[in-house]
């Protein structure tokens, strides 16, 4: 199970000063310690949802049950391949050894979970959103305060992929940190749905047709 652990640079030119931190520590100590109160982080749409003794984030409001797989046809087209004319998808077949019903049926669930869990859902939304942005400056040094755990494939049969806080501290410093790079307006516009994966065309993967 590939594991960082993440952490906010005090100082620097940042927002997140020596005097900041002091603030947020007696802020968290005044708030609820145990990780049992869902929010939102500010004014942006990453929310935060109790699970165990920790929370999760999430890319927009949190979504637990995985969707009913939409068409293969959707999800290629989606990815940028262009299936719009009966010629274009007969080309298709032709390469790909598909036929229209095979386009036209559901994703098989494995496939459809497979990129649900670690491109489409919430929790994965935000793992990509805060690994994309400069959010935790690295290769300076500095002391570094809070701390947020990013985790993939938690088991063999699983590509899953989150984001866990443990404690109110680090979540106000995220919040300062978002804050401070105006990234409020791009955590909206990169909240997709029903499903829009941070993959394009070249990394979809296409099913060997059936024999």
């Amino acid at each position: 199970m590939p594991v960082s652990r993440r952490s906010f640079l005090i100082g620097a030119g940042s927002i997140i000063t020596a005097a900041f931190v002091k603030e947020a520590l007696a802020l968290a100590a005044d708030t609820a310690s145990s990780a049992t109160i869902a929010g939102r982080i500010g004014y942006t749409n990453i929310y935060y949802e109790p699970f165990e003794d920790h929370w999760r984030l999430h890319l927009g409001k949190p979504q637990f049950e995985i969707p009913e797989p939409p068409l293969l046809i959707d999800n290629l087209r989606f990815h940028g391949y262009i299936l719009n004319t009966q010629a274009q998808i007969d080309d298709f077949c032709d390469e790909t050894g598909w036929s229209d019903a095979e386009l036209f049926a559901p994703m098989k669930e494995w496939d459809w979970e497979t990129q649900w869990e670690h491109n489409c859902s919430p929790e994965a939304q935000a793992f990509a959103f805060l690994e994309k942005h400069d959010i935790f400056p690295s290769g300076r040094n500095g002391k570094r305060e809070g701390e947020l755990i990013f985790q993939s494939y938690p088991n063999p049969s699983s590509s899953a992929r989150w984001v866990e806080v443990h404690d109110q501290f680090s979540l106000t410093l995220l919040q300062a940190r978002l804050e401070e790079l105006k990234l409020g307006s791009a955590v909206g516009s990169a909240i997709r749905k029903p499903c829009h994966p941070h993959r394009g065309p070249d990394d979809v993967h296409i099913p060997a047709p059936r024999p």
